[in-house]
């Protein structure tokens, strides 16, 4: 009996062998669109590594066994599954992706087929976002979608400046990033290499669903996760140099020697040259110094990323781990992090899925340093005489800096970078953990609880040092700040979706808590024995200073979205916000959106219209809100910083430092918005066209008092209404078939109109100030911020000239003219006509920072196993306020200059652009006028990538391996005379304010790089 079963499993047994023995499977694969062969087509073994890529002529040819499913893909087409079973010849017909019908994209609190979607939302997916190698994903948004424009500054690891259609309001404009689920920032801890998509909500009804904090737009930042399969391990590394792509042109010390004698002489009284031009042992002193040379240097870049994901039908999940390490190309700067994130899905019933997402990062960086005089680096490159020698041993700290023989305070800019410690370290903590159960058929209820945690030091030695008369510290300064921020968020939702029919209902209600705590703590002293102690221990003239602030927000939310047959759709979404940055009596607003659309495409009487994929017309109308005000504004706050004499002794002492303002209330902006989409040719070509009006009232901003009240803060109070209007544009179409495939796409976002159109009862705003003049003010129908000064009219050649003008103070041939616009306001407070005298009613609105468009193009060529990408960017229509060119024709004292001072006015006719040189510059020729006013478009080519696919068919190991090389910024066509038209965010600047004004910002390097992405 035991013997028959033995032989009975093993006949069986060799049957079972045999069915499974691999046999040669062969096939060719080709479009359903047009029966052409798609070469390159991948076929894999369906949970292994095992797969081919099909010839030029679609044909392909793979050892399987009958129980094996082949995955088929091609770019544009749907992936195919097919059993092998008992074929050993294969035809495989590959359909055309339809992305405007089935694509999903991220919506606020969930996600939503394209096709239904009928707010203005752009995405951008990770394949995009990993084509530029940055070290944040603002920075890679960077002319990927209409209507955001994106303002990257070269210093390493420091945050893009993002504003998504135009600029609303004169407070906060940055929009609102949510990570995962998260509203949270730190995006410079976020490893672009983890990203899945990025989806930006630009108008009411996409991003009225996070209500108070939408007024801006909405990042929505969603993560990878793994995917049910076999374990994949990824990795992508790249290694690259930066420079700068542009220099300026200075003096050398001839020239320099020569200038800086005659703007003295030309002093009234005449003043002697400085004393080091005539000094016998100049000969021995004088070196030639190109001081940008030496600010400036060729850094390195490199990053390395790896991941490991995969899962089963119940459990997936995905670990990655990133090194980037960044040098900046100006010395002492650099940036340095390390990431680590672990996401996981779990279905541990048929009803409950449950799930987390976890980001690590700890980031150091060395930062770029300004003087005492708070100039930049570069103005002090600039500025420096090029004779200076850089070190001098004999020197406390080893450098060398200007005496009173030089008659130039310029520091060292070598120095300043170079000796002492200016740094900040970021420990980053963000996840979530999430738990959804399907109550009912239809019916899911999800909690989510998120936690934003970051850890910074700021530590900041400025040791001992004199390297001349004017610069000099006699003791170490030793400074140390700490900040935690801590932030947990608990999300509850409850989602009904139901069809019934050709109906479809989809209802999503949503309360949710999120509270935000902030603690400082500042250490400060002198360390007068030593260089070599950088810690706050035994320091003396200590100083400790903190600071504890804290709010929350709480939220109910409530959306509707519905459609017939996918024709006609609409969505509905209402939030109602509680802030405690509100008094009792205003902390509460609510902010309404609706929206419709017609999809054209999916009637009856568009089925024999072949040509046209897409069409769908879709309008919006809501509002969103603004509390980015920061803490108790509406509060009269106290500051204890004060001392008092009593009695002959110092005491500590307190005083109302603010007013309140009980009747502070939201800031709310109501946004209109019309698109069309469009697809032709199987949406070969995809478009859409959008149209919007924003309006924002009540607008949050400070009230300015007179010292003499002696208040040291200024109220916030609502007073304003600005409107934005304008049209965003894309545009791509994808030929993704035969050897020779290529894709193109190009998107524009048009700003037609950005006013002021009521300030209440507040005065004219004005922006940031330079050598004592404000550079924008922000007044009743005029743009948010505009330039605003004198306009200039030529040079005075003769003294006949100035007298024929008119009347100009101190005005001397060879100086600016400026016009006469205005006199002194009428009784109403209107302005009068010219008065015949140049003064401060002749300041006049000078033009906008904001760009009339923003663009970008982008293409992508294929051709066998190679690839090429191009990406170009570009604004057009903004003006800068150039305050580097004031340091290279100011000519107002004796430092160094540029090149065009060589082309100064020297007498009659020999100059109407550059005036005279003059020490002391009594006409004020350097005032805030259109002098120093640029234009700032250009086209830059962003990106010019060229990769080669290697074939592994030889290494059953290996999935994917891909070489390529690229350049960023590789050319700027532009006629700005600065270092960068691209003028980031100043450190230490409000970034609204501050649009437009170049003063020395870090400019963008070139860099050329190489890398290899792996797959196993």
């Amino acid at each position: 009996m035991n013997l028959k079963r033995f032989l009975m499993f093993l006949i069986t047994s060799l049957i079972f062998m045999e069915a499974m023995v691999a046999q040669s499977i062969s096939g060719s694969i080709v479009s359903e669109a047009d029966g052409l062969p798609l070469g390159n087509a991948r076929v894999l073994i369906k949970g292994t590594a095992t797969g081919v890529i099909a010839d030029q002529d679609g044909k392909f040819s793979i050892q399987a066994q009958p129980t094996d499913v082949l995955q088929v893909s091609y770019l544009g087409y749907e992936t195919l599954e097919v059993t092998v079973g008992n074929q050993t010849t294969l035809t495989i017909t590959m359909i055309l992706s339809d992305r405007s019908l089935d694509e999903v994209i991220v919506v606020g609190y969930g996600t939503q087929g394209r096709a239904k979607v009928t707010g203005a939302i752009s995405s951008v997916d990770g394949e995009t976002l990993a084509e530029l190698p940055v070290v944040s994903v603002d920075q890679a948004l960077q002319g990927r979608a209409a209507g955001v424009y994106v303002a990257n500054t070269g210093s390493p690891g420091q945050g893009a400046t993002v504003r998504i259609r135009g600029v609303g309001t004169v407070g906060n404009n940055n929009p609102l990033y949510v990570i995962d689920g998260v509203p949270a920032g730190g995006l410079n801890e976020i490893n672009p290499n983890d990203i899945e998509s990025v989806e930006v909500l630009k108008d009411a009804s996409a991003a009225a669903i996070y209500g108070s904090r939408a007024a801006n737009g909405v990042v929505l930042v969603t993560t990878k996760k793994g995917k049910v399969g076999r374990p994949v391990v990824s990795f992508d590394g790249y290694f690259g140099v930066q420079n700068v792509w542009r220099t300026l042109d200075l003096l050398e010390s001839d020239d320099y020697i020569t200038y800086a004698t005659e703007i003295q002489q030309n002093a009234d009284p005449a003043l002697p040259p400085p004393s080091r031009f005539t000094d016998p042992a100049f000969g021995s002193y004088r070196t030639e110094t190109d001081w940008q040379d030496e600010v400036f240097r060729s850094a390195l870049i490199q990053e390395y990323n790896l991941a490991i994901s995969g899962g089963a039908p119940n459990a997936t999940y995905r670990v990655s781990g990133g090194y980037l390490n960044q040098e900046g190309t100006i010395v002492g700067t650099d940036y340095e992090r390390y990431t680590f994130r672990i996401n996981s899905d779990f279905k541990v019933h048929d009803r409950v899925r449950i799930g987390q997402t976890l980001t690590l990062a700890y980031g150091t960086r060395n930062n770029e340093r300004n003087g005492g005089t708070n100039r930049s680096i570069l103005e002090h490159a600039i500025k420096s005489a090029p004779y200076q020698p850089i070190f001098d041993p004999a020197n406390l700290g080893g450098f060398k800096g200007p005496d009173q023989a030089d008659n130039n305070d310029a520091e060292n800019p070598i120095r300043l970078q170079s000796l002492g410690i200016a740094s900040d370290e970021v420990l980053k903590l963000l996840g979530t953990a999430y738990a959804e159960v399907d109550i009912l058929e239809g019916l899911t209820f999800k909690t989510l609880v998120g936690l934003d945690m970051a850890y910074t030091t700021n530590i900041s030695f400025n040791p001992a040092f004199r390297d001349g008369e004017f610069h000099d510290r006699p003791v170490a300064e030793v400074n140390e700040a700490r900040r935690s921020f801590i932030s947990p968020l608990f999300t509850n939702s409850l989602n009904y979706t139901k069809s019934f029919g050709s109906h479809n209902l989809d209802l999503l209600g949503v309360i949710e808590y999120q509270s935000f705590d902030n603690s400082f703590v500042l250490g400060a002293g002198e360390n007068a024995l030593s260089n070599e102690i950088r810690s706050l221990r035994g320091v003396s003239a200590d100083n400790v200073d903190g600071l504890i602030l804290d709010w929350a927000l709480i939220s109910y939310i409530g959306r509707l979205n519905y459609d017939y047959a996918g024709k006609y759709i609409l969505s509905a979404t209402i939030r109602r916000d509680g802030s405690s940055r509100f008094g009792p009596a205003n902390k509460w607003g609510v902010f309404p959106s609706f929206s419709v659309g017609w999809n054209v495409a999916r009637e009856g009487f568009m089925d024999n219209v072949e040509q046209i994929s897409t069409l769908k017309f879709r309008g919006s109308w809501g509002q969103t809100g603004n509390q980015s005000i920061g803490e108790y504004g509406f509060l009269a706050t106290v500051n204890q910083n004060f001392n008092y004499n009593f009695n002959g002794n110092l005491q500590g002492a307190a005083t109302i430092s603010a007013l309140a303002n009980e009747n502070l209330q939201w800031e709310t902006t109501t946004i209109t918005n019309i698109g069309l989409d469009f697809g032709l040719f199987n949406d070969a070509l995809q478009g859409s066209i959008e149209y919007y009006i924003n309006e924002t009232e009540d607008i949050l901003v400070n009230i300015p008092l007179p010292i003499s009240l002696g208040f040291d803060g200024s109220p916030r109070v609502n007073a304003g209404i600005a409107e934005t209007s304008g049209m965003d544009f894309a545009l791509n179409y994808n030929q993704l078939a035969g050897d020779f495939q290529w894709s193109v796409g190009a998107n524009m976002g048009l700003i037609i109109n950005n006013e002021v159109t009521d300030l209440g009862q507040g005065q004219p705003i004005n922006g940031p100030t330079f050598e004592s003049d404000a550079v924008t003010r922000t007044e009743v129908g005029e743009s948010i911020f505009s330039f605003w000064g004198w306009k200039t009219d030529g040079i005075f050649q003769t003294q006949e000239e100035i007298n024929n003008h008119a009347t100009q103070s101190n005005a001397s041939p060879g100086d600016i003219r400026f016009v006469d616009v205005a006199g002194p306001a009428d009784e109403n407070g209107n302005p009068t006509g010219p008065d015949g005298v140049i003064d401060a009613n002749d300041r006049t609105f000078l033009g906008s920072p904001i760009p009339d468009f923003t663009y970008g193009i982008n293409g992508n060529i294929y051709y066998k196993d190679f690839d090429l990408t191009l990406f170009l960017q570009g604004v057009q229509g903004n003006l800068i306020y150039n305050t580097t060119r004031y340091d290279l024709e100011g000519m107002t004292r004796v430092f160094n200059a540029g090149t065009e001072v060589l082309n100064r006015w020297t007498g009659p006719g020999t100059s109407n652009e550059i005036p005279r040189g003059v020490s002391g510059d009594p006409n004020r020729n350097t005032r805030m006028s259109d002098r120093f006013l640029e234009e700032g478009s250009f086209l830059r080519l962003k990106l010019l990538s060229i990769g080669y696919t290697i074939n592994t068919d030889a290494l059953s190991w290996l999935s994917r391996a891909r070489i390529y090389v690229s350049g960023q910024n590789l050319f700027t066509i532009t006629d700005y005379t600065g270092y960068d038209p691209e003028i980031g965010a100043r450190q230490g600047l409000n970034s609204t304010q501050g649009l437009g004004i170049d003063f020395g910002q870090y400019p963008q390097p070139r860099t050329f790089l190489g890398g290899v992405q792996l797959s196993f």
